[in-house]
């Protein structure tokens, strides 16, 4: 898949087929969308283009929200989804005030109609675009006739039926309810980074961790402090373990940073800066301030025991 930032770099394809949209989550509605760009690309001979925004509208538009934007995925989260579902060509437009001032006819004519060649456009009948959001599919198909290109609905009752949005997957997880909003993601929910070095206290307590880095990438991911049954991914092996999302309130520090941190079962290897993925399984218990160290380690040795557990019977349901 090929990613672009800037529309100027966007090459003439021989047959673009366009979907525009937010896609936070890349869960099972937007897969049956990209599902349908996918069956036009293979009879047409055509190239999947998704055209998204970074950042979003609400990070730009409501400033009090910008530091509280909570979403399903990291940009590169996004992206890795989209090529993993058949995207040929990402074009990640940067929204700005001025951007957000772009009628719904600009937005086709000038973007869509003359910069990307648009030859056909997949949508749901209830997704608005432009500026106020008043463009729609109706005004869509007008377009559509003027300038020469196709667009393809996919109904939204077929989405409906399986419930699935970004607003209830977000509030799953909310909720600690990892299992239900994975079954709506329609894979793992995920966060990814490089092993750095931490302050070793887990391993003092018997209980060595591999701490990610994601202080500054994982600023508007959704992931609610707590402690977690993960999968853990390390080039092509799977592992199983128990991750901790949080500031740690019970560790004496100067500042308690966002930290995320992943105890392996079984395992004793040396994996700094090494890049690993956790997938999400199960919420254990929210996150804690205990009296003081002994407290800790008599709650992680429950939880390990907790953790294990579910894993065990989830290898029995396999």
């Amino acid at each position: 898949m090929k990613i672009l930032h800037h529309i100027e770099e966007f090459p003439e394809l021989q047959y673009p087929i366009i979907t525009v949209g937010r896609f936070d989550g890349v869960h099972m509605g937007h897969q049956k969308l990209l599902k349908v760009c996918r069956k036009i690309a293979i009879r047409k001979n055509g190239e999947v283009v998704v055209v998204t925004f970074d950042p979003g509208p609400e990070e730009v538009l409501f400033e009090k929200s910008k530091d509280e934007v909570k979403l399903l995925n990291t940009i590169d989260e996004k992206a890795a989804l989209l090529k993993q579902f058949g995207v040929d060509y990402l074009l990640i437009i940067p929204f700005t005030t001025a951007f957000s001032r772009t009628s719904s006819f600009d937005f086709v004519k000038t973007i869509l109609v003359e910069k990307l060649l648009v030859k056909e456009v997949v949508m749901g009948f209830e997704n608005q675009y432009g500026y106020e959001r008043d463009g729609d599919f109706l005004f869509m198909n007008k377009l559509a006739e003027q300038y020469g290109f196709l667009v393809n609905e996919v109904p939204m009752e077929d989405i409906h039926k399986l419930g699935v949005s970004s607003v209830r997957i977000r509030k799953y997880l909310h909720d600690g309810n990892i299992q239900a909003a994975n079954r709506f993601l329609g894979y793992k929910y995920q966060m990814s980074g490089n092993v750095v070095y931490g302050n070793q206290i887990g391993r003092q307590l018997g209980f060595p961790t591999a701490n990610m880095d994601v202080k500054d990438k994982y600023r508007h991911k959704l992931m609610p402090a707590g402690v977690y049954v993960v999968e853990v991914k390390i080039d092509d092996e799977s592992f199983y373990g128990m991750a901790n999302i949080g500031y740690r309130p019970t560790i004496k520090m100067d500042k308690h940073d966002l930290t995320a941190e992943v105890h392996i079962f079984n395992f004793n290897r040396n994996i700094y800066g090494k890049y690993i993925t956790m997938c999400f399984l199960e919420k254990i218990r929210d996150e804690q301030k205990f009296s003081g160290l002994p407290d800790l380690v008599q709650q992680l040795n429950t939880d390990r025991k907790n953790a294990i557990d579910f894993v065990v019977q989830l290898i029995d349901r396999k």
